[in-house]
């Protein structure tokens, strides 16, 4: 798990990029939105965010991963 330092600076993190999306007049779906929460909580990486994320949006996987 995660520390209380750790689990702040990631909600800051994802407060921010909600923040970014709003105000370019962009919405987050309910399922990024359960993973954001997830990788806030400390049960997934960012890595795992990411993958979410691209394989959510058909976006392929980089290389190397």
């Amino acid at each position: 798990m995660i520390d209380a330092d750790e689990k702040a600076m990631r909600a800051t993190v994802v407060a921010d990029a909600a923040h970014s999306s709003a105000m370019s007049n962009l919405q987050t779906g309910t399922e990024y939105r359960a993973d954001a929460a997830a990788y806030v909580d400390g049960l997934i990486d960012v890595d795992e965010l990411g993958r979410r994320t691209r394989r959510r949006y058909g976006v392929p996987e980089e290389d190397g991963q």
